[in-house]
């Protein structure tokens, strides 16, 4: 996964609505934008449903307008690791089928969802147990604040060690959240969690990327992509309206916003 230096800042497809995949890249494309994020679950372009040949279709639009480097999914980190041995074999397969479809695409990696901080034979499940196999790369974006409780780290690096083919999506948004709730322990924390990213989103609700804790969060970030780690960065608009031109114009925003903190011109289209 490129950092920001060598590809530039791209953009998550949720910000736009109304287009099909071959009209977002081509539309992104044009504007510039190096690179898309792809929302793949069911709520999103549900790639696992995907015939083959449309699979097809949507990658030579890559390789012509923009590439799709990461596809989110739906599923949940937890329920790789349910109890309920049908439950955690539905999402496996699931988990399975989407990859099978990003990787056709051109994809590097698959995030999950954290919504659920693992905690006793749940915890005992993801940190002893049989792990899934994946032929991408993993990401988890941490979306509840007890990820940031310092046993919750611990069982996070564990889980990792054990699973080097996963790794971290950082969204300012939710961790800028979840900093108040680290128990007086939230630098040390992100600075924890941003060891283990390898993508950042910049979220902007509308209230632009220096709100609360989501600037401390992309600083911090943008300071480990200028000392070499490995950070694919690309903006997460989710505001209102979600037409083209507000995207673009919250993509570009968020272009000069990282190009002023970092020293470095933004990058033209």
């Amino acid at each position: 996964m490129s950092g920001v230096s060598a590809a530039g800042i791209g953009l998550y497809s949720i910000g736009v609505r109304g287009l099909d995949v071959p009209e977002l890249l081509e539309w992104a494309g044009a504007q510039g934008v190096p690179f898309v994020h792809l929302r793949g679950g069911p709520r999103g372009y549900d790639l696992a449903r995907q015939s083959p040949e449309v699979l097809a279709h949507w990658r030579r639009c890559g390789e012509s307008f923009v590439p799709v480097t990461g596809v989110t999914a739906d599923l949940d980190l937890a329920d790789l690791f349910a109890l309920s041995t049908p439950e955690r074999a539905r999402t496996r397969a699931e988990l399975e089928l989407l990859t099978a479809a990003a990787a056709a695409i051109g994809a590097g990696w698959v995030r999950l969802l954290g919504r659920t901080v693992p905690q006793g034979p749940l915890q005992a499940a993801m940190l002893t147990g049989e792990l899934p196999v994946s032929r991408l790369p993993l990401l988890v974006e941490l979306h509840h604040p007890g990820w940031l409780a310092p046993a919750a780290l611990d069982a996070l690096e564990t889980l990792l060690e054990r699973w080097p083919r996963i790794r971290v999506l950082a969204d300012t948004s939710q961790l800028a959240a979840a900093l108040p709730s680290a128990a007086g322990e939230g630098d040390e924390a992100l600075e924890r969690v941003l060891d283990l990213s390898r993508v950042l989103h910049l979220s902007d609700d509308g209230s632009g990327l220096d709100a609360a804790a989501r600037a401390l969060v992309a600083r911090r970030a943008q300071g480990r992509v200028g000392s070499g780690q490995g950070i694919e960065v690309a903006v997460e608009w989710t505001g209102q309206p979600r037409t083209a031109q507000a995207c673009l114009d919250r993509h570009r925003e968020a272009r000069r916003w990282w190009a002023q903190r970092s020293g470095a011109p933004p990058r033209r289209p």
